[in-house]
């Protein structure tokens, strides 16, 4: 087999696979955003987090290495870079593997990130394509993390006042709360499952919102994938109105998000029962159907909103 064969020769598959051999694939990613939490600690985990999670994504479940990318103003005190960096560690010890080196750069603003490499057998790589008519279409994580973040900030400014005028504070600290268990959950238990039961696509749910990368796996799978419900972090549907986000309409931004994940419907009880063991929720919120027209995700009329707490 070449060695020249990398991911599927398409756009739209979360990581880059490289094909070694008839035994071995290389899974790589990076992931850089400006940083979304104060705490840098909790901030070196959302990062180790969300670039972990599209190299799981891909069906590896196996990571060699996590590289650091770290850009932020020379004013910045150096025990904030030093905090984000053993969150990082922090979160990727559990996987078994470690922050390996990197890059430290100057820069106007911060902006975090990791290059994340894996690895797998070339025949348990799951692309974003592959989803089949009649497949179930299940989400591991709950949405709502654009908005409850974004109270996170208002509540440390001048918005605070406008924003107490409409929810109560404990309300959003718990929305907060559940958005922090959100983003730093690895998506390692999900790939176990995804290579045990088997699965026909995959795609982790991050700033495109899930009509946004379901749309991707409709576009390439040839299909249309019709979400009828979403489960969404108690509040933020209100709370998302209230900011102007699309969550209700699909569109809600997320960071370290949930898997997306495609498979038999007769499978999805087995999907189900095996994160339950390890006590992580999954919900089935959809199907994939025949395309009458251009493939596309679409949430069906009469859409329903689960409230959902996250571990």
């Amino acid at each position: 087999m070449s060695s020249d064969v990398v991911c599927s020769g398409e756009y739209g598959d979360d990581a880059v696979v490289r094909i070694i051999n008839d035994e071995l694939a290389i899974v790589e990613n990076v992931d850089i955003f400006t940083p979304i939490h104060d705490d840098p600690h909790i901030q070196g985990k959302i990062v180790a987090c969300n670039a972990t999670n599209d190299v799981f994504a891909m069906g590896s479940t196996d990571i060699i290495s996590l590289q650091a990318f770290l850009a932020y103003p020379k004013d910045l005190p150096e025990e904030i870079a030093a905090g984000v960096l053993r969150g990082m560690c922090d979160f990727m010890e559990p996987l078994g593997s470690t922050v390996t080196g990197g890059q430290t750069i100057q820069n106007p603003v911060p902006v975090f990130g990791g290059i994340c490499l894996g690895y797998a057998h070339p025949d348990d790589v799951v692309y974003s394509r592959g989803a089949q008519v009649g497949d179930s279409v299940l989400l591991t994580k709950p949405l709502g993390i654009q908005s409850a973040m974004r109270s996170y900030r208002d509540l440390r400014d001048e918005r605070r006042t406008a924003l107490l005028e409409r929810f109560e504070e404990s309300d959003l600290l718990k929305m907060q709360e559940y958005a922090v268990n959100v983003m730093t959950q690895s998506n390692l238990e999900v790939a176990q499952a995804m290579r045990t039961v088997g699965v026909h696509a995959a795609t982790d749910v991050t700033g495109f919102g899930i009509t946004g990368h379901a749309g991707n796996v409709a576009a390439l799978s040839g299909v249309d994938v019709v979400i009828d419900s979403l489960p969404v972090i108690g509040g933020t549907v209100e709370l998302a109105r209230f900011f102007g986000h699309k969550l209700s309409e699909g569109l809600g931004a997320e960071t370290a998000g949930g898997m997306l994940v495609f498979l038999e419907s007769e499978k999805a009880d087995d999907f189900h029962q095996l994160l339950d063991r390890k006590r992580l929720p999954c919900w089935t919120i959809g199907t994939v159907k025949s395309s009458k027209a251009i493939p596309s995700a679409y949430l069906a009329d009469g859409v329903q909103f689960i409230e959902a707490e996250f571990p």
